[in-house]
């Protein structure tokens, strides 16, 4: 079985896992399954724990004498409550996650202005499905958000809709994954971090990187000592990848993030690289392969010029390569493996990225090895 063919397998199978959100039972299961196949590969694995906040919401939207399939923006709302005259509106929900909440905060504000008791927000997406919302835990509003897509908005407006939701916010906490290749005696250390939690099957929004990610640790041990990251939390304002990043006590000589829809078919990707001149001229070649153009951050030490969890790494200061993006079923129910990727855009993804990872943790160093999958 070639390397794009097993990776494919294995964005299958972290995908059947179920829904990805921190906290579910699908992202427990993920945890110990990928604690499972990185010990046989030979990692050392070990799971890290962190507190966050669980938001539980039990909803139900009718419209015309049918159910409507519908979500609650995370810690929008606690508490019940049957929604008589809710406002609507539609969000772009692959804009900018800070434009998004500030349109949504805009929209809440001017509900509650009108005297309205919630809102039915349909988040526009490619696919036209209804399109999950990241949320951070403290920018609660204390007003009931609801998703929907474009299609049930029209329905519930020409409609009207009996709509009830009860919502709580709960403590809990989650895991981290820790793969540790050791390398050989006195190797560079290397950190590769990716997320493993987001939204519903999460294949390409999660699966096709997380494969990558593991792949390319997997080849980068024969070099050097590698230590694989693999955080939760993602859609919760990064909070695992804070956690870890903030608790690593290793000194490392360099990160790779890998984030979002990495071998997606039709991904906008971005990348950003904080290399020295020649190494980030290297980089840049071989991302060419795929399409992607790195450019330098303006500040590499402010998280800001960063994107997911390459920013908790910021303040390290460490050289670091990031590389994610968006592709039309993210964030969707309908981000699955035969819809979003291939093999061989898998296979192509690990080999340059592969190289890419080899020249960033080569940095300052003469003699780059020839090939990643060489």
């Amino acid at each position: 079985m070639n390397i794009g063919t097993q990776a494919f397998e294995f964005v299958r199978t972290f995908s059947e896992m179920g829904n990805h959100r921190t906290g579910t039972q699908g992202c427990r299961d993920t945890a110990r399954w990928l604690g499972f196949e990185l010990t046989a590969v030979g990692a050392d694995v070990s799971f890290q724990t962190f507190p966050y906040h669980h938001f539980d919401a039990e909803l139900s939207v009718r419209s015309a004498g049918k159910s409507i399939d519908a979500d609650t923006l995370y810690y929008s709302f606690t508490g019940e409550h049957n929604l008589r005259n809710p406002a609507t509106g539609v969000v772009d929900a692959h804009a900018d996650e800070v434009v998004i909440s500030r349109n949504i905060n805009n929209m809440v504000d001017a509900a509650k202005a009108n005297g309205h008791d919630g809102l039915v927000l349909a988040t526009r997406c490619p696919t036209g499905d209804l399109c999950a919302i990241n949320r951070e835990y403290g920018t609660d509003l204390e007003f009931p958000v609801i998703l929907v897509t474009e299609d049930d908005l029209n329905a519930i407006q020409t409609s009207g809709a009996e709509i009830s939701i009860a919502a709580s916010i709960r403590k809990r906490e989650a895991n981290n994954v820790i793969a540790r290749f050791p390398g050989s005696t006195g190797a560079r250390r290397i950190v590769v971090t990716t997320p493993i939690s987001g939204w519903f099957q999460c294949a390409g929004e999660r699966g096709c990187g997380l494969a990558v990610a593991i792949f390319v640790s997997r080849q980068l041990s024969k070099n050097f000592a590698v230590d694989l990251l693999l955080v939760s939390g993602h859609e919760l304002g990064f909070r695992g990848g804070y956690h870890l990043a903030e608790s690593y006590d290793a000194e490392s000589g360099c990160v790779l993030h890998l984030g979002s829809c990495i071998a997606n078919i039709d991904a906008q990707m971005t990348s950003i690289c904080s290399a020295d001149t020649e190494t980030s001229g290297r980089i840049s070649g071989t991302l060419q392969r795929l399409g992607i153009k790195p450019t330098a951050p303006s500040d590499p030490a402010n998280a800001e010029s960063w994107v997911g969890e390459s920013m908790c790494w910021a303040s390290s200061n460490w050289p670091m390569l990031s590389i994610a993006g968006q592709a039309p079923h993210f964030h969707t129910r309908s981000d699955l493996p035969d819809v979003v990727t291939t093999p061989d855009l898998l296979a192509n993804a690990i080999g340059a990225i592969g190289d890419a990872a080899l020249a960033l943790a080569n940095h300052e160093k003469i003699d780059v090895p020839k090939g990643f999958l060489s």
